[in-house]
């Protein structure tokens, strides 16, 4: 009888879950989505049960449609974003909403910390403080809800908070320690300076171990939420970024992979654990090498954002059709450059390069003769430029760039890849099956022993690809059009943002 591996990631706007047999070949896949709630303009926060209840019903849907036997599981994993954390008392119980990486109420915090003791921060966490960071949002939390921080007993980051509802553990991996920006990279530990930063103790942190050790098994209860067998190995995982990037193969030095996810980043697998105060710094899931990320806000939240406030009366825009497609389909009908309309898409402020939560959005060069098929191109070629100054602070960590990966949802989109690979000007290689979830199922295979690590899993089932080219003529129209985009963007900073920071702590 077959074995079975699953794989889920818990991700910023739904819960995907997929099965795999023990050839790596996928047999049954499913998603259940939940909302991100957003009492103020500002904010940004999500129901950790959401992320529970999802997860289960996924499983069950993917047992049910695969024709999938419970004792034929041999183990699962679970992925999920970094930063946002469960907020939970002593018993386990959520005290408060979790403060999803969007939100930028915590802006007056970050800045505070960027000014007493940034330069600190960033020696131990090998991250600049930003608003998108667990340890600004817990000061936000002492701040603003005082009776709540009190209460406080253990916090957990997202794919944590689900395991630990499925096997009762209170553990992390140093991938998703390191994106709360309160451990010390180099010492491997929780740091006792941030800590008293965040006024936590240390025992409200979870037990830190390997992504691939096993975390614990399946409760009772947990079983019967899901739909499987009490007992079944769960394994520690890790971050959705750096688990989908090992399971498209990206797991030696010099692999570069551009994610087209509801935000945005590009990320380059490095030998050595380099700070770059443009980026983010983890630990691969393949010791020892370490793993960097230049990440935008934009993606294709940025897509939905633009189909919402413009399209919903576009007769084109058939029911239940994805957002992307729709913006696809107007941005068909204008041509590379938009006919000279720029787009800053900086809808929730910014992170690589410019780490500037007030950031906002913005169209450059409008004229009588723009449609909204330019608007439409604009936005992608927007997000897609917003990717190369991503890349472009990654061209500067001096490590070489052997190859370059193109994944995300928004990669299902043949215009919107091919607009990427002109604006980065290179090759790229787009996988066929690629996601955080199926890099989990491969996680969960290495952790009970069914593969003796990432590089013998990736030989039992080599991924197909489809090889994307620049067009010589886009690509140096989009080099011009680049230049003006950071040129635009450098200018319009500081004549704009004292206005922002002041609607910002209004917004608290």
């Amino acid at each position: 009888m077959s074995s079975f591996l699953i794989g889920i990631d818990v991700g910023s706007s739904a819960c995907k879950c997929i099965i795999v047999d023990d050839g790596l070949q996928p047999v049954s896949q499913d998603a259940q989505s939940y909302p991100t709630r957003h009492p103020q303009s500002a904010a940004a926060e999500q129901d950790p049960e959401d992320w529970y209840r999802s997860a289960c019903q996924a499983v069950r849907n993917c047992l049910d449609s695969g024709a999938i036997e419970p004792a034929s599981v041999a183990g699962m994993s679970i992925a999920g974003p970094a930063h946002s954390v469960a907020l939970m008392d002593g018993a386990g119980a959520i005290l408060h909403p979790t403060i999803h990486w969007s939100d930028l109420r915590s802006a007056p915090q970050a800045e505070r910390l960027e000014t007493d003791c940034g330069d600190a921060i960033f020696a131990a966490a090998l991250c600049r403080v930003n608003p998108a960071w667990t340890l600004p949002q817990l000061l936000w939390l002492r701040e603003n809800r005082p009776g709540v921080f009190q209460r406080l007993r253990h916090i957990l980051v997202v794919k944590d908070y689900v395991r630990y509802r499925l096997t009762g553990r209170y553990q992390t991996d140093s991938y998703d320690a390191i994106g709360t920006q309160l451990y010390d990279v180099h010492a491997g530990a929780w740091s006792s300076a941030l800590l008293e930063i965040a006024g936590l103790a240390e025992g409200m942190l979870p037990e830190v171990r390997p992504a691939t050790d096993i975390s614990g098994e399946l409760s009772r209860a947990a079983a019967r939420d899901c739909g499987l067998l009490a007992g079944t190995p769960v394994a520690v995982g890790s971050g959705d970024s750096v688990v989908e990037a090992a399971g498209i193969g990206a797991i030696a030095p010099g692999h570069c992979v551009l994610k087209l996810g509801t935000a945005a980043n590009v990320n380059l697998v490095m030998r050595d654990a380099k700070p770059y105060p443009g980026a983010i710094v983890y630990r691969h899931v393949v010791d020892p090498h370490w793993f960097a990320i230049t990440a935008t806000n934009s993606g294709t939240s940025t897509l939905q954002w633009f189909a919402e406030t413009f399209c919903r009366s576009a007769a084109e825009h058939p029911a239940g059709q994805p957002d992307y497609k729709l913006v696809e389909s107007l941005a068909a009908d204008s041509v590379p450059g938009a006919r000279g309309l720029l787009f800053h898409p900086y809808l929730q402020g910014e992170r690589s390069p410019y780490w500037d939560p007030h950031l906002r959005g913005d169209f450059v060069g409008i004229h009588r003769q723009h449609r909204l098929e330019d608007f439409a191109r604009a936005v992608l070629e927007g997000v897609a430029f917003s990717l190369r100054d991503c890349f472009e602070l990654v061209n500067t960590f001096g490590d070489s760039i052997k190859q370059l990966h193109l994944i995300g949802g928004g990669a299902e989109s043949q215009l919107w890849s091919q607009i990427v690979c002109d604006a980065i000007g290179r090759k790229l290689s787009k996988p066929v099956v690629q996601s955080a979830a199926y890099g989990s199922a491969i996680l969960a295979g290495i952790a009970t022993g069914m593969f003796h690590g990432w590089a013998d899993a990736l030989k039992v089932r080599p991924l197909p690809t489809e090889d994307l080219r620049p067009v010589d003529a886009s690509r140096q129209l989009y080099e011009d059009n680049f230049a003006a985009y950071v040129a635009v963007a450098r200018a319009l900073q500081p004549h704009i943002q004292p206005k922002r920071k002041q609607s910002l702590s209004e917004e608290q």
